[in-house]
């Protein structure tokens, strides 16, 4: 962890106690603010955005946790990773007060050790709220990207897959953005579920969300296509279910395309590019991002769920709707 890019505020009562944690966080590579007055501080964070805030409960006449109260309560700030110093004491008086307003706590005056670990831990989970999809919590762009550029340098042989919801934007026009948003947590459990069965006991899989409804996977070889075809059948298992016994029926929902004219539009399917890596053909990010977006644009034009695999060397074939093989 680069510490010297985090940047960490301190409201503190006590000025020994200031003095300490200054000298310990320069000491450990972190820039250091001290904010001083109580208005300042939700101010600071909206303005600055520093990576944590540390503040003492005895801050302005023991306001300091009336203080992270307020921080949590403004989205602009609610995200910000906040430790109360407290005494312990008062830690039992306004226990329920903690938990509603700050990350974490430390007894004053804190042991370094555990000062540092807590650091740490605070700064490593919001870097992966910030990350994260905010729908489905799983990581977003740039932890997928950090992981296929991680499996790059290391040589490793792996599949990516690029999953995405046919006619999924239709599906929300027509049915509202709750219901769109049940669609997509659920399908991110169906993909979760199936990467965790199929998955190489020898070989982690990671499981991202894209954004909106495309997601990616990233697994051995050998698993890729028992994971497209396990994800597909249960996709196609249920996605009925979100629809009324009308359409449901019809197998279709009337709805405008994107030049405005009304059209019959087939229920939800995935379509799922598979690209796969070896180590005779390395590939970089932009390479496989055009390969995948290349195959996911063939498979859009197939009617239901389908995958493609992308291979040096594929033999020609199909697996009905569960599959289809091919050269590209």
């Amino acid at each position: 962890m680069q510490k010297d890019s985090y940047k960490i505020a301190l409201a503190v009562a006590e000025t020994k106690l200031e003095e300490m944690l200054v000298w310990i966080l320069k000491a450990w590579g972190y820039i250091v603010v001290i904010v001083e007055r109580e208005e300042e501080v939700v101010e600071y964070i909206k303005r600055e955005s520093p990576a944590l805030i540390i503040i003492d409960s005895s801050f302005q006449g023991k306001r300091g946790l009336e203080i992270c109260k307020n921080i949590k309560h403004d989205f602009l700030t609610a995200y910000t990773p906040t430790i109360i110093l407290i005494d312990k004491r008062q830690l039992r008086r306004d226990l329920l007060i903690i938990e509603e307003g700050v990350d974490d706590y430390l007894i004053k005056p804190p042991d370094p050790i555990d000062l540092e670990v807590r650091i740490i831990l605070a700064l490593r989970s919001a870097a992966h709220h910030f990350d994260a999809n905010a729908l489905t919590g799983l990581p977003g762009n740039r932890l997928i990207n950090k992981e296929l550029n991680n499996r790059l340098r290391a040589k490793k042989e792996f599949s990516f897959l690029y999953i995405d919801i046919d006619n999924f934007k239709s599906y929300n026009d027509k049915y509202g953005y709750l219901k769109g948003d049940e669609v997509i947590t659920e399908t991110a459990k169906i993909i979760s579920k199936k990467v965790k069965e199929e998955q190489n006991k020898n070989e982690q899989a990671f499981l991202g969300h894209i954004g909106g409804d495309d997601f990616a996977v990233i697994s051995s070889c050998d698993d890729s296509e028992l994971i497209a075809k396990g994800i597909i059948r249960d996709f196609d298992s249920r996605s009925s279910g979100f629809y009324s016994q009308a359409d449901k029926k019809n197998g279709f929902i009337i709805s405008s395309d994107r030049t405005g004219k009304t059209r019959r539009i087939p229920l939800m399917s995935l379509s799922i590019a598979i690209v796969n890596n070896s180590k005779e053909a390395m590939l970089n990010l932009l390479m496989i991002s055009d390969i995948s977006s290349e195959i996911k644009k063939h498979l859009k034009e197939l009617p239901g769920s389908n995958f493609m695999v992308n291979r040096r060397v594929l033999d020609h074939g199909i697996d009905n709707r569960q599959g289809l093989k091919s050269r590209f």
